[in-house]
């Protein structure tokens, strides 16, 4: 759901803040209880985790994944054999899209980057590997081609032939999983679409035990993997559903909001609490997390996906929005390759296609680059301008 339709309090930037107070959270907590272990696993900074939770999110596009997925699409269409991904864009930007001090003073020419740390580099690094370098998870990659000199010396540090995350890049990951499964569940809440009040009454009244049942019935039709637990994820859904303070649909009253604070502060150091360094085992892993933990999130995220994400509702507005992606992508493209149009671009991305020197694959990354970077309203005002008055 886009944060402008309906009674939804989190957008992309109010996710990441969250992400990063948790992420250093984490890391202080880790540093306090493991201090030495950490400093033999290679330093843990809570700064690099808290910056590495800011920047995780960057790349995502208008629209989100389904964006991200038609980019995707259009940039190999344009022989970008990386094509588009979000984490890998994230990286994109704070290495070479970002603008960063002039080289002198008074100069007009400015290094590109945000000069990050190794350490900050490798937090934001969630999928540390190139486009096709993890046959285990093709699907996902954390640079592009064209950042593999940063890729490489971000890397240099970390144990050589492996794809494993740094100690940052695991509290990131584990921080944004909390973050969007309490906020975004509460959000969906408040909204009217997770009828979190049916769910956590007692299950012996019938219309609240049918709810259950057919939240669980489709979550186990839907994932094998979680069907062969169904009667342990059943008992941990439970435990969730009876932490639930409200008994009825949310009307925001002040009753109700301070009940729902306390439910998000209960979850949250839940989930806080179940983390810890540990030796490195036979995958070179160095952070645990208890399995109870990890089920309670999936089981969390599993009712977004099923009340939300499903809907056909909502599936309907992202068959027309990737449709928008699509007709500005092309329209972009074309434009870039007449320079008479170039004008179509504001000015930084003028430069880039001009510096591109009629490299086709250059220029769609350029203009990818542009369109990841728009807001959901000024690519529709792009759509709208491009495709003549209505």
């Amino acid at each position: 759901m886009s944060a402008d339709r309906g009674y939804v309090f989190h957008n992309r930037l109010t996710h990441s803040l969250k992400v990063a107070q948790i992420a250093r959270r984490l890391a202080e907590k880790l540093l306090q209880e493991h201090a030495t272990l950490a400093e033999r696993l290679g330093g843990l900074c809570p700064d690099a985790a808290e910056a590495a939770a800011l920047a995780h999110d960057l790349g995502h596009p208008p629209f989100g994944h389904l964006a991200e997925k038609a980019l995707d699409d259009l940039c190999k269409k344009c022989g970008l054999q990386d094509g588009y991904e979000g984490n890998a864009q994230s990286f994109r930007i704070v290495t070479t899209l970002a603008v960063g001090d002039a080289l002198e003073e008074k100069s007009s020419n400015f290094v590109r980057g945000l000069n990050l740390t190794r350490a900050t580099l490798n937090g934001i690094l969630k999928y540390p590997w190139l486009h096709g370098a993890n046959p285990k998870k093709p699907e996902k990659w954390g640079a592009y081609l064209s950042e593999a000199a940063y890729f490489e010396w971000a890397r240099s540090d970390q144990s050589p032939g492996r794809h494993m995350k740094s100690l940052e890049a695991e509290l990131m990951d584990w921080a944004d999983d909390i973050t969007f499964s309490v906020h975004d569940l509460v959000d969906f809440y408040c909204a009217g679409l997770i009828p979190l009040e049916q769910l956590s009454l007692a299950a012996d009244a019938d219309d609240e035990a049918q709810e259950r049942t057919a939240f669980l019935s489709e979550v186990f039709e839907r994932c094998d993997e979680l069907a062969n637990r169904a009667a342990e994820l059943k008992s941990v859904f439970s435990g969730i559903c009876d932490l639930f303070p409200l008994n009825r649909r949310y009307v925001g009253s002040r009753e109700q909001r301070c009940g729902l604070w306390q439910f998000i502060t209960v979850l949250i150091s839940r989930y806080v609490e179940a983390i810890k360094l540990v030796e490195p085992d036979v995958n070179g892993r160095r952070v645990s997390i208890e399995k109870s933990a990890e089920d309670e999130i999936r089981m969390l995220k599993e009712l977004t996906w099923h009340y939300v994400i499903l809907q056909n509702e909502l599936a309907t507005h992202q068959r027309g929005q990737r449709k928008i992606v699509e007709r500005v992508f092309h329209d972009l493209r074309t434009a870039a390759d007449e320079k008479k149009s170039w004008n179509l671009f504001p000015p930084f991305f003028r430069a880039e296609i001009r510096d591109a020197d009629g490299d086709s694959m250059k220029i769609a990354r350029s203009v990818a680059d542009y369109i990841s970077g728009m807001t959901e309203k000024e690519v529709l005002r792009t759509y709208r301008a491009l495709s003549g008055p209505a």
